[in-house]
Order: structure tokens, then sequence, then C-alpha cells
């Protein structure tokens, strides 16, 4: 696939793939063989939607092991409200400064922050063309970040 590819449509909207097997819309018109597809900073299957702007409206689903876990998982084909692209103050763990790249811890959903250029730290995935924008920190605390397309 041409680097850069983003899925546009699946199952529901368009295509018949719902983090399977199945035809899938993208962003750069192309064909490609049959083959298996993983996505270079979150796994198969999974799409980084953004960030979840008012998770207190949403009840906790916690998990398949503990039902009353206080998670901040939405179940599949929830609707939510995500900021995918502008500026949001957040706490992250650790410090930061202008211009690092934003990562999150994939089992705590944490922030934190890694130098421009590097790649995320272990347990952790970049969050897609997220930034530190303001607010520089030497250990945890809020910094706003950007999110660009």
């Amino acid at each position: 696939m041409t680097a850069g590819t983003t899925i546009t449509s699946s199952s529901g909207t368009g295509g018949t793939g719902a983090g399977g097997t199945g035809t899938y819309g993208v962003s750069a018109s192309q064909t490609v063989a049959s083959t298996t597809i993983t996505s270079a900073s979150q796994g198969p299957g999974t799409v980084f939607a953004g960030i979840l702007v008012n998770p207190k409206v949403y009840e906790l689903v916690g998990t398949s092991a503990s039902p009353l876990a206080p998670t901040l998982n939405l179940p599949d084909y929830s609707q939510g409200e995500f900021l995918t692209m502008g500026t949001i103050v957040v706490q992250i763990n650790g410090p930061a400064n202008v211009g690092d790249l934003v990562q999150y811890n994939t089992t705590t959903g944490v922030l934190s922050a890694v130098a421009p250029g590097s790649s995320a730290t272990s347990g952790n995935v970049l969050m897609p063309n997220a930034v530190v924008w303001y607010l520089s920190t030497v250990g945890n605390g809020l910094v706003a970040i950007r999110l660009t397309n």
C-alpha cells in the first residue's frame, strides 16, 4: 500500500471489512493483492480515532475479565465525541518539551512524550500527528497538544 494510506470506509460504511477479511475504502486510490495488512502504529484492526473529549458522559464498560473495571474503552460501534484536529490541554506523565511527540500507553491510556524522531517506548504507541504544542513540563503536568491532519 502507498505510505500514509488511511481506511475511509469499512463494514456499514460502504465496505465489507470489519477489522479482518473484507473490502475497505482507502484514502489513496490503489489496487492491492489479497494479503494481511497490519497498521504500523496500532496493530491489526485498530484505528486511532482521536482523543475522546467528553469521556464523563459515557458509561464505563470495563473489560472482558472484569465488567466493573473503570476503563474508558467504548464498545465497538459506539458513537463518541473525538478531537481529530485541534489543540487540547491534557495531563501528561513525565517530562515534555514543546515539539515532542505524544504517545499513549496501550494498557492504561496514559499520555507521555518522546523527543522528535524517536520511536514509542515499550508498551506505548505514538499518536498520529500529535505534538506538544505549548507548556513544557519537567515532570507530570499539563501540556497543550496539537493534533493535525
